[in-house]
Formats: structure tokens, C-alpha cells, sequence
């Protein structure tokens, strides 16, 4: 900016300034306000939708607990809301407690579907690893050994390397190869923080037989 000599000078340039940019400052503010206000009722409608996913979340859990529940229509109840809030974490522990009921009905492909769902729509490691193991249980209680171990090939995060290399020894026998299996299950007992794990000992034990 220029340096003024006098302070006539300096109004003159205030007002040439103003005349040149005023309008656009003008705007500038009130587009600002408009922002700042419009954020905080984007902010207001927010926790709005949050308390109201809470709510309706709670209802979900009192309802499936409760003795005598319709399980296939709490199932549908429970889709609806999902659909309802797909960006949303009330959505992913509804979707994996939807994939629990399921199982327990043996329903395994709307188990699956959930679990599935959940993998895809969280990026939370640790909730896409229990979703994980989780699906391919469901996969392997189907007999689709090889989707199960599909499943399993994903990168999970190390404090599962155990229970992921262990369902893959269990997948793998299932499907008939011992070898591999054995190779798994001593991948997860590598990976046990301690080193020992009485019921993944006794897996091995089982195929002791078996050439490494």
C-alpha cells in the first residue's frame, strides 16, 4: 500500500478504496454472516439428527431385548433405519446387532448382508475387523469356504492377526486342507501376546500328524 503524506490523502484513498470495493467487501461480510449462521443451524440440525438416531437406537436395543419381540419384523425395523441414516455410527452398531439376530434365527444371508454393509460403511479399523471375522464366520456356517477366505484376506489391524489367522486354520480344515490349516494356526499362535492359548494348542495338537 502507498505511504500518505497527509491525511487528506489518506480519506482520499479510503473513499477511492470504497468506492472500488465496497460493494464486493459488502458482500464478502454478508456472505460471511450468512455462513457463520448458516453453520451453526447446520450445527443446531446436527445434533438434532444425532439425539434423534440416539433415541430411536436405544428404542431398537430395549425392543430386540424385550421377551415376546417380533425378530423378523424388528429386523425390517431395524433395515429401515439403517437406510435412514447410512453416514451415521448408530447405523453400524445397528447393522451389526441386526447381523447378530440374524444369526441367532439362522438367517445367514441377512446376516451376511449387514456385516457386509458394515465393512463397507465405517472406517473404523477395529469395527471393520470384528465385522470382518464376523462375516466370515457367516460365510463359513454357509459352506462358502472360499468367500470365508477371501474375507480373511484383508488387512486387518496386528491386534487381531490371533483370531484372524486362527479362523482361517478353522475355515481351511473345514474345506479339507490340514496342511494349511496347520500352517494358520500356528501363524496365530505366533501372534498371541504371550505366546499361549490352551484351545488353539489343542487345534494343533489335532494335527500333529500333519508335515509342516
Amino acid at each position: 500500500m502507498e505511504i500518505y503524506n497527509t491525511e487528506e490523502q489518506q480519506v482520499e484513498a479510503i473513499k477511492r478504496f470504497w468506492k472500488q470495493n465496497g460493494v464486493s467487501i459488502i458482500a464478502g461480510v454478508v456472505i460471511g454472516l450468512a455462513g457463520l449462521y448458516g453453520f451453526r443451524y447446520y450445527q443446531s440440525q446436527q445434533v438434532a439428527s444425532i439425539e434423534g438416531q440416539s433415541s430411536q437406537y436405544a428404542a431398537l436395543i430395549e425392543k430386540v431385548g424385550a421377551e415376546g419381540t417380533d425378530k423378523p419384523a424388528w429386523l425390517i425395523e431395524a433395515q429401515t433405519f439403517i437406510e435412514a441414516n447410512p453416514g451415521s455410527s448408530y447405523a453400524v452398531l445397528t447393522a451389526l446387532l441386526a447381523a447378530k439376530e440374524a444369526v441367532l434365527a439362522k438367517d445367514y444371508g441377512v446376516a451376511e448382508k449387514q456385516l457386509s454393509w458394515v465393512v463397507a460403511n465405517t472406517k473404523t479399523p477395529e469395527i471393520i475387523a470384528v465385522a470382518t471375522l464376523r462375516l466370515a464366520r457367516v460365510q463359513t456356517e454357509q459352506g462358502n469356504f472360499d468367500a470365508a477366505l477371501s474375507t480373511l484376506n484383508a488387512t486387518l489391524p496386528t491386534s487381531f492377526t490371533a483370531q484372524q489367522q486362527e479362523l482361517k486354520g478353522d475355515v481351511l480344515l473345514k474345506s479339507g486342507d490340514e496342511a494349511k490349516a496347520k500352517a494358520a494356526y500356528q501363524a496365530a499362535l505366533a501372534a498371541v501376546e504371550d505366546g499361549k492359548n490352551p484351545l488353539l494348542q489343542v487345534k494343533l495338537n489335532e494335527l500333529a500328524h500333519v508335515a509342516s
